[in-house]
């Protein structure tokens, strides 16, 4: 048996030869061919990186105005427009008047809700929308101050409350714009 396992092993690893030479292709040269017409073809040399300007630092000299990043207030940037001279009417909001917890929201941020009346006065009810006090339904009453734009409430009624706002108009100048909140928009 012993001598069955060597003859077998000889036996394979001549066919093993046999067969591997027999792989040896004639195609080579063409191999050959193909890749000694590439590395002629290739670039020897890489071209040289493109020169880098010198950094040269930048003085920012802006630091004493606005902010470009900063929340724009609407409210102090219409208060420091640049009056032309040639308005049609004197109406300007007062700059030392004393502002109240409503004149914070834009009207888009407050919701007319509804109304309240006893014997002696009439009042409104609004609905903060947005910010730290928002769903704080608040009393207002007429002539009380109301939004961004110096709006005074002129009437109260069931569907509405009107408020009489001074409005800049671009040009340097003010004029007055009767705004609504409608009852649930």
């Amino acid at each position: 048996m012993k001598y069955l396992n060597k003859t077998s092993i000889l036996l394979g690893a001549a066919f093993s030869i046999l067969f591997l030479s027999g792989c040896e292709d004639e195609g080579m040269e063409s191999l050959d061919q193909k890749i000694a017409k590439i590395k002629s073809e290739t670039k020897q040399s890489v071209e040289p990186l493109p020169k880098v300007a010198a950094y040269e630092p930048f003085t920012y000299s802006a630091s004493d105005m606005r902010s470009p990043f900063a929340r724009l207030d609407p409210e102090i940037e219409s208060r420091t427009m640049v009056v032309d001279g040639n308005c049609e009417t004197d109406v300007r909001p007062d700059p030392n008047r004393q502002k109240n917890e409503m004149e914070k929201f834009g009207l888009d941020a407050l919701q007319y809700m509804g109304m309240i009346a006893n014997k002696k006065e009439l009042r409104g009810l609004v609905k903060i929308l947005s910010g730290d006090s928002a769903g704080v339904i608040q009393p207002v009453h007429e002539g009380e101050y109301i939004g961004l734009n110096d709006g005074r409430i002129s009437k109260i009624d069931s569907n509405q409350i009107t408020i009489e706002a001074i409005i800049p108009n671009g040009r340097g100048c003010w004029e007055n714009r009767t705004q609504y909140l409608v009852l649930g928009q």
